[in-house]
């Protein structure tokens, strides 16, 4: 079980966040002190004192404060995860990937769906090392209780969220916006295989053999999502995916890394890697692996 500490100005956003969360069987606590005005260092100093899991609070865009404040508590033995949620004026798409890119979990906007809202809380509760480290060394009864709730957690996650959401994208008007996702392998039996996958659940996609010929269909197509192996000829997935975002800066991008190595997707996930998702090759010989695939890549959507 994950402490989720809330702090969301407008009444009606906060009610919207607090009725989500209270379905889960993490515990929720609504903090009044955690406003910009207290100062960066009482903020983090109050994140610190609760011991959470999980921040849900207000973006600040003046002088990146929110960026800033994640930086501030990134010192901490157990650092929790950021979902920020838009506040006042629509936030600029630079704001957006600079906050992802420094290690903000999630960027919601003012009219997000309670299901974005608890995938990404999630997320952030069964993600790689996420629990684990609060119980190393730990032995007996409770040991094996937060070990349990940490599987479970993985397990809730890709029985339940992602698909719920996928349908959610699939099938609503706010979805309906190009879902064109760009391919990029050297492998042509990996790259016709991911093509097909994303080709049946309704993506427009376009394909590259190598991260040259990549960056210049991104250049000139836009592609909301991009789907790249870690290991290219000549380059690495990471190396492109900085080319797109930071060199070119071709936004708003989700880009998603798909590697045959496991231990790999922690590095590779790494803040400030601009990387947006990291999961194992699909074989496409199940419909769990397929359905995790699509439904992790159509986060891109929610851009």
């Amino acid at each position: 079980m994950a402490r989720i500490l809330l702090h969301l100005e407008d009444e009606k956003i906060r009610s919207i966040a607090v009725k989500a969360l209270s379905d889960t069987r993490h515990t929720v606590t609504e903090v009044e002190d955690l406003g910009q005005d207290r100062g960066l260092a009482a903020v983090a100093d109050k994140i610190a004192r609760e011991r959470a899991d999980v921040v849900v609070m207000d973006y600040w865009p003046e002088d990146a404060a929110s960026v800033k404040l994640m930086q501030t508590v990134s010192d901490l033995d157990e650092r929790p995860e950021f979902i920020f949620i838009e506040s006042g004026e629509e936030a600029g798409r630079e704001q957006v990937l600079m906050a992802i890119n420094e290690g903000a979990r999630a960027f919601l906007p003012r009219n997000f769906t309670s299901s974005a809202l608890l995938n990404y809380v999630e997320r952030s509760v069964s993600g790689p090392g996420r629990l684990r480290a609060k119980t190393a060394g730990a032995h007996g009864p409770e040991a094996t209780i937060a070990r349990l709730e940490e599987l479970l957690g993985v397990a809730r996650t890709k029985a339940g969220g992602y698909q719920k959401l996928v349908a959610y994208l699939m099938a609503t008007p706010v979805s309906a916006q190009p879902r064109k996702a760009l391919v990029v392998s050297d492998s042509p039996y990996q790259l016709e295989l991911l093509k097909k996958m994303l080709e049946e659940h309704n993506f427009a996609v376009l394909a590259a053999g190598d991260p040259g010929e990549g960056l210049n269909i991104a250049l000139r197509e836009r592609p909301r999502i991009i789907i790249s192996d870690l290991e290219l000829e000549g380059q690495t997935g990471l190396e492109f995916c900085q080319a797109v975002k930071f060199t070119n800066k071709i936004i708003p991008c989700y880009f998603v890394i798909c590697t045959a190595n496991q231990d790999k997707i922690a590095k590779v996930m790494t803040p400030g890697n601009g990387v947006d998702d990291c999961l194992v090759k699909p074989s496409g010989q199940s419909q769990s692996d397929t359905a995790e695939f699509i439904s992790r890549v159509a986060m891109g959507l929610l851009l």
